[in-house]
């Protein structure tokens, strides 16, 4: 059976390794959060410096565009602070040292507790009343160490949970505006016309044999609608260019009147 002395030792110790575990696992969330955070930073200026050297010098001298640079540059940027967000490396950080000190406090507290409570006394020989009051702090002491823990663990597994809500939130979101819609376009006036063609942007032309066509699985975005013919009349070529609105997952309609 362990002695009042050797239960305290046993005590602190199962405290202090608590402690120890924090202080260790805070060198790799802190690697990572300051490594995550440079590089965003870095990438952020020269998402913001790029253009301006592709304005100022590049341009100028006629060389090959490095705008788009700049933007991939701030791209990487952003999806480095949400891997940061997701994996809580700056929070955890932080949550670990907030932890790690609160039970470094509590550990220096209880000890100096102790050496009040116990002092000019010989445990091994104390009264039953007496020992009961001091494992009784040493209960109370190591309940009140794993409480701390797993507040902090509960914080984790809140702000997991989260994470996952507004990642997966964020995917549904990316998956609606994604979504493929079409486009009914309706023309006017086609029997003036002949030869006609129709196409969606840099897509093969279509020839002109009716007066509704229905362009399907268009991204969302702005799109360019081109008719090119012949006014039967004149006998001049005639050319038209619309710019429509795909929305996702939705079918746009809209009217081109040919006319010269």
């Amino acid at each position: 059976m362990e002695t009042i002395e050797e239960t305290f030792i046993n005590t602190i110790q199962e405290a202090n390794n608590a402690s120890n575990w924090y202080k260790v696992n805070i060198k790799a969330k802190r690697k990572y959060s300051r490594g995550i955070r440079l590089t965003s930073i870095i990438l952020f200026g020269l998402g913001g410096i790029i253009p301006l050297i592709n304005a100022l010098i590049l341009e100028n001298k006629g060389e090959t565009t490095i705008l788009n640079l700049g933007y991939i540059a701030i791209a990487f940027a952003g999806t480095l602070l949400l891997l940061d967000k997701f994996f809580g490396f700056s929070s955890g950080w932080i949550r670990y040292i907030t932890t790690e000190m609160e039970i470094t406090k509590k550990i220096k507290e209880f000890e100096l507790r102790w050496k009040i409570e116990t002092y000019g006394k010989n445990l091994a020989v104390i009264p039953e009343e007496e020992a009961k009051e001091l494992l009784s702090m040493l209960a109370d002491f190591i309940i009140m160490i794993k409480e701390i823990v797993k507040e902090e663990t509960s914080a984790w597994a809140l702000e997991f949970q989260t994470n996952m809500a507004e990642l997966q939130k964020s995917i549904n979101n990316k998956i609606e505006t994604t979504i493929p819609g079409s486009i009914k376009v309706t023309l006017s006036n086609i029997s003036d016309y002949k030869n006609l063609k129709i196409k969606l942007n840099n897509m093969g032309s279509l020839d002109v044999k009716r007066k509704i066509y229905f362009f399907q699985g268009v991204p969302p975005g702005y799109h360019v609608i081109s008719l090119i013919g012949e006014n039967i009349a004149t006998n001049q070529l005639f050319e038209s260019a619309e710019v429509v609105l795909a929305e996702a997952g939705k079918l746009t309609e809209f009217t081109m009147n040919l006319e010269d």
